[in-house]
């Protein structure tokens, strides 16, 4: 059986003043205020408030029904909420891919590549379970220097979101081994992690609040990782 390790992409992987960075595009695009660490920590509401600048900005209303049509070339009919939310992430995208291009490996907390290239030649697997879109993981990680393989599986939203607390892509990967650790800046991260993994907060992100009551570990540095992950 595999032996996994699971990785949250915003905050976690990637540093939060990236993802404010990706965010400061999207607010101007939308004409709002950029958001607070509360709506960090929040993510439906964070959500909803990103859907009504969309509406206000476009006329697009949430009960609307949309003709959509796939890469697959399937036709289906969405809400008009579901393209608010899309048309937020695509906004997001934009912005989280332009910082990858401009940071390049420095949206990575220092040393937490390293630290997990170590923790890969131990025999683990590396996943990521995450509330972004997987297209913009998986896009953003490329842009910034790493190699497409580099985790070995990325559970991301679809395009137009929806899916609760990532239960069922969790569900998905204890398909594929055993999660033995998890690490997560928020404690919706730690709360997700499969029965029997080690939990481990990581300090540089959006904490909500209650982390390290739940945690195994608590760590200020990806150094930090060498005498929690070992064997």
């Amino acid at each position: 059986m595999e032996r996994l390790v699971l990785v949250d992409f915003a905050g976690t992987l990637v540093k939060a003043e990236i993802i404010e960075e990706a965010n400061k595009l999207r607010a101007e695009i939308l004409q709002k205020a950029l958001p607070t660490k509360e709506q960090h920590a929040n993510p439906e509401q964070f959500y909803k408030v990103n859907r009504e600048f969309v509406e206000k900005l476009t006329g697009l209303k949430s009960d609307f029904k949309i003709k959509y049509r796939e890469n697959d070339l399937r036709f289906m009919e969405l809400t008009g909420e579901n393209v608010q939310n899309q048309i937020a992430t695509n906004l997001f995208q934009i912005g989280m891919y332009l910082a990858a291009k401009i940071h390049g490996m420095d949206i990575f907390p220092k040393g937490f590549v390293e630290q997990l290239k170590r923790i890969k030649k131990l025999g683990y697997k590396l996943a990521i379970v995450s509330g972004v879109r997987t297209d913009i993981i998986s896009g953003m990680l490329q842009i910034a220097g790493l190699a497409p393989n580099f985790f070995d599986y990325i559970y991301g939203q679809p395009p137009i979101l929806g899916l609760e607390n990532q239960e069922c892509d969790v569900n998905e990967l204890v398909k594929k081994g055993k999660v033995e650790f998890s690490m997560g800046d928020k404690l919706s991260d730690l709360e997700r992690t499969p029965k029997g993994a080690k939990l481990i907060f990581v300090k540089w992100g959006h904490p909500s609040g209650g982390e390290e009551e739940l945690a195994d570990y608590s760590i200020k540095e990806p150094k930090e990782l060498e005498r929690i992950i070992l064997t």
